[in-house]
């Protein structure tokens, strides 16, 4: 990850738009359009806005891609509740 970049945590996920928000504000934090975006990534700029959207279900190897565009890196993480 760049030197002073911002780091962007989702506590809780629990739908795709949430996951969409959060794309969408780390490309904003990252200063990019979702263009530029698209020509980094070779992601079409429709996909990437379909994902912004919430219409499109990116894998984790787009999620990778788009990640690593914006200087960050992608971080999977499940959290289960203790239960007695």
């Amino acid at each position: 990850m760049k030197q002073g970049a911002k780091i962007l945590t989702i506590e809780k996920c629990t739908n795709t738009n949430t996951a969409a928000r959060a794309i969408a504000y780390a490309r904003s934090l990252s200063g990019l359009s979702q263009k530029q975006l698209s020509e980094l990534t070779r992601i079409d700029q429709s996909d990437i806005s379909k994902i912004e959207r919430g219409v499109a279900n990116p894998s984790i190897s787009t999620l990778q891609r788009l990640a690593e565009a914006m200087g960050g890196e992608l971080e999977i993480r499940v959290n289960f509740k203790k239960t007695k």
